[in-house]
C-alpha cells in the first residue's frame, strides 16, 4: 500500500503557511517602505549639497541658468551631471577641459525611490511645491530661483510627514 498525505493534512499545511505569510508579510512591507523613505532623504541630502556646491562655484547662481537665462529641465540636470563653465554653459563631456572646469557634481541623477523617475520638473517662482506634486510626472521638483529640490511624491511616511516635505 502506498503512503501519501491525505487531503486534510495538505489543507492543514496550507493553512499554517497562510497564517505564517500573514504574520511575516506586513513586517517585510514596512521595512521596504522605511528603506524607500531613507533612500529619498539621502538622495535629497546629496542633491542639496551638490546644488549648494554648484552655486558656490558659479558666482552664487544655482543650476537652472545659463549666462543669466533660465534653462530647461534636461539642461538643468546636465549642469550637475556634466562639466560646466562659470556661466553655466554645459560641456559635452564629464571631464574638465578648457573653460569647462566645474563639475560634474554627481555622475547621474538619482531616481526617486517612490516612483523610480530621475527626471526633474522646474517649479515656477510663485508656485508651491505641494501644488505641483503628482508623483508621476517626474522624480524631483526643483525651484531654480531658490535652488530648492523636493521629492515628487504625494505620499506620506510612517510618521505622517509628506514626502515632498523631506
Amino acid at each position: 500500500m502506498k503512503k501519501a498525505f491525505t487531503l486534510v493534512e495538505l489543507m492543514i499545511v496550507v493553512a499554517i503557511l497562510g497564517i505564517l505569510a500573514a504574520i511575516v508579510l506586513p513586517g517585510v512591507q514596512a521595512h521596504s517602505a522605511d528603506a524607500r523613505e531613507a533612500a529619498a532623504k539621502d538622495n535629497l541630502r546629496v542633491l542639496r549639497n551638490q546644488i549648494e556646491l554648484y552655486k558656490m562655484h558659479h558666482e552664487n547662481v544655482q543650476p537652472g541658468y545659463v549666462s543669466g537665462f533660465p534653462a530647461d529641465a534636461p539642461s538643468t540636470v546636465k549642469q550637475i551631471t556634466f562639466c560646466t563653465s562659470i556661466s553655466g554653459a554645459i560641456s559635452a563631456s564629464k571631464t574638465t577641459s578648457g573653460s569647462y572646469i566645474y563639475g560634474p557634481y554627481i555622475m547621474e541623477m538619482p531616481g526617486n525611490p517612490f516612483n523610480n523617475l530621475s527626471t526633474i520638473t522646474i517649479i515656477g517662482d510663485a508656485v508651491a511645491f505641494s501644488a505641483t506634486a503628482d508623483g508621476t510626472s517626474s522624480g524631483w521638483l526643483y525651484k531654480r530661483d531658490t535652488g530648492e529640490i523636493k521629492c515628487n511624491s504625494t505620499g506620506t511616511d510612517g510618521a505622517g510627514v509628506k514626502h515632498y516635505d523631506y
